[in-house]
């Protein structure tokens, strides 16, 4: 499932917010694989803001991991800055590195959301003029 909200998250009982770029929610289901290896879990991408995004795991990626996830035909690989246990899973902060976009319709979905946000990023260079 590939879903957009695009707002703010400013969720109340959240601890203070220590990073410097606008949280914007969003609920994108993502496979998630580490590098090197083969297998992947479940993840669902929780918020993106211009430093990258955050992603809950139901396993712990140590900072540094570089990894990527997959949205419908799209990808984006990047690294772990963080990882905090919490209710559901690890609260999981990654820098994106790059995104290779898919041609489906979910696919447009995320480049519009990540162009919002994350307009310098490898791979979301050239927008689809049918959409517009």
């Amino acid at each position: 499932m590939l879903k957009s909200q695009l707002f703010p998250d400013d969720q109340e009982g959240m601890e203070t917010d220590r990073r410097q770029h606008q949280r914007f929610q969003v609920q994108f289901e993502a496979k998630v694989t580490k590098q090197g290896q083969r297998e992947s879990v479940r993840g669902r991408v929780l918020d993106i803001s211009q430093s990258g995004l955050s992603v809950d795991l139901p396993v712990q990626l140590a900072p540094g991991d570089a990894m990527e996830l997959e949205m419908a035909d799209s990808v984006i690989s990047g690294r772990v800055v963080h990882a905090t246990a919490g209710e559901s899973g690890f609260r999981t902060g990654v820098e994106v590195v790059r995104v290779t976009l898919g041609a489906t319709d979910l696919s447009y979905l995320l480049q519009r959301t990540l162009l919002e946000v994350l307009p310098a990023t490898p791979g979301l260079e050239v927008v689809d003029a049918r959409w517009d």
